[in-house]
């Protein structure tokens, strides 16, 4: 037994920041959250360290990434002005995963998944072709979800990377306490046809598997399903090798996804910029839970995320960081910052800005029992972090100035599982 102590415990459930708090951890199971004395009194012989000036948090989690790209990503900094449609971006993407040295491409996923664990991250969803991904990510210690992507060409390619992620879940799934987990990441609805989608949500549902998928997310894309016309139809088809476009849907992504049966279990959603009034009950009697990329919003420009309906629907919301969100790599940390100033209608709080990097990331992945809170019975994934200056005379401030000052040097400790991963 165990307990860390510091200034304040920011627990991210339904309770305000404890002042002079601790938890309580046995192996990898958090025992109990509240004031030090309290916590010395229950457990007097447990071990004690204090951390002055500090806060504890719960980990953070990163609900979405492209973790494979990120070489790619490395020549397009969110900064710098890539002239790139959303389009392109996917197109040279998928160029660099296929010109790549598999040896390459490793190299780079661990150096980002080092970078993650060292900005608070410590659980991941991992959308990837890259069918190594998953021996990586479990090395690093992390907690998460390893989406194998499923997209690109005929249904002939479509059906073979289909078969590939069956038999990726075959071989890494590792039981119901596995710390890393293997799902289905049908990249859209535009590069799938609807039968295999109906499929692998089937097959997801049976087999209670994680999925993850990308709608809603371009003009583009709503172009596409209405008139079968724009950038869809005229480059990226052509691009993958398919030689017939499908007639006009006349529908909304969401709507033609409802309409073929995909959301027959609980998913997440990347995207969520352009939906009409009549997808937002769609997506709320699905459960589906929508993952916010704010640096991907910035760098394309894609819409306003439409946070109030969103909020009215009760569509639970996580964070993602989908491309690298500084020069260094995945920072959720910096995607908090920007969703703070710009990119949805209204801006959220910062209050809830840590819940969608806590507790609504471990909702969409379905980990919301195991973590995203401090509180006895989760795992116990914490951050220890510097306390920030703040105006102490709101308990608002301190959620603000967290996120505003919060950098990778500010991370004392990370702790996966009970056992710390960085320090």
């Amino acid at each position: 037994m165990k307990i860390f102590s510091a200034s304040w415990v920011v627990t991210l459930n339904h309770q305000d920041p404890i002042s002079n708090g601790a938890i309580a951890f046995d192996k990898e199971d958090i025992v109990a959250v509240g004031p030090l004395a309290q916590l010395q009194s229950n457990f007097p012989e447990a071990e004690h360290e204090h951390f002055d000036d500090c806060l504890l948090m719960p980990g953070l989690v990163n609900a979405h990434c492209h973790i494979d790209r990120s070489g790619f990503f490395e020549r397009y900094l969110v900064e710098t002005e890539s002239g790139l449609s959303p389009v392109a971006w996917l197109l040279e993407g998928l160029k660099y995963l296929s010109r790549t040295p598999s040896e390459l491409i490793a190299q780079k996923i661990k150096q980002s998944l080092d970078h993650t664990l060292k900005t608070g991250i410590t659980c991941l969803g991992a959308m990837t072709h890259y069918e190594g991904a998953f021996p990586l990510i479990k090395t690093s210690g992390l907690r998460g979800v390893v989406f194998q992507e499923i997209l690109s060409g005929p249904d002939k390619q479509a059906q073979q990377r289909f078969e590939v992620a069956l038999a990726l879940i075959e071989k890494y799934t590792g039981g119901k306490n596995a710390r890393l987990k293997m799902g289905f990441g049908p990249y859209a609805a535009y590069l799938l046809s609807k039968n295999l989608l109906n499929i692998i949500s089937r097959h997801a549902k049976d087999n209670h598997l994680p999925l993850q998928f990308h709608a809603a997310e371009t003009f583009a894309e709503m172009e596409f399903f209405f008139e079968s016309k724009g950038p869809i139809a005229t480059q990226l088809f052509p691009a993958i090798g398919w030689e017939d476009l499908p007639p006009a849907h006349l529908k909304t992504p969401i709507q033609h996804l409802s309409d073929i049966g995909f959301f027959n279990a609980p998913m997440s959603m990347v995207g969520g910029y352009h939906l009409s009034a009549a997808d937002f009950p769609r997506l709320s009697r699905g459960l589906i839970r929508l993952v916010y990329c704010p640096s991907q919003n910035r760098r394309f420009k894609l819409g306003q995320l439409p946070l109030k309906q969103l909020k009215e629907h009760g569509i639970p919301i996580a964070l993602g960081t989908e491309i690298f969100s500084s020069s260094e790599g995945f920072d959720l940390w910096e995607e908090m910052r920007i969703a703070l100033k710009e990119g949805s209608t209204p801006l959220p709080t910062p209050l809830e800005l840590l819940k969608m990097a806590t507790t609504g990331g471990a909702f969409a992945l379905n980990l919301d029992r195991e973590i995203g809170s401090l509180e006895a019975g989760k795992k116990a994934d914490f951050l220890v972090i510097r306390e920030p200056d703040w105006q102490k005379d709101s308990i608002d401030n301190l959620y603000k100035e967290m996120i505003l000052q919060t950098q990778t040097s500010s991370i004392q400790k990370v702790v996966i599982g009970g056992k710390t991963s960085r320090e």
